[in-house]
């Protein structure tokens, strides 16, 4: 994890890597929309995870994201789940 790039390590349950998320960086970024990309450890691309800020909501007092996850047909099942499961942690 770094504080002007962010890239994360997706391990599987024995702790090998299994994939990258990288993200942008931005003085803002709570407070904007993102895109990460995920590469496999060969480097290419294999999803996106996308984050969309609606905006401060005075009427609900109200802050908050929406997430979403767009996944390449190729990924296996194990790694499709590990990969929904890193979301959450973002």
């Amino acid at each position: 994890w770094s504080l002007f790039s962010p890239l994360l390590e997706v391990c599987d349950s024995e702790g090998g890597r299994v994939m990258n998320i990288h993200g942008c960086w931005s003085a803002t970024r709570c407070y904007a929309d993102q895109e990460f990309q995920v590469t496999s450890l060969a480097g290419h691309s294999v999803a996106v995870i996308w984050k969309r800020w609606p905006g401060y909501n005075e009427d609900c007092n109200m802050d908050h994201d929406f997430f979403g996850l767009d996944i390449s047909a190729e990924m296996s099942q194990c790694d499709r789940a590990l990969l929904l499961a890193a979301v959450f942690l973002l």
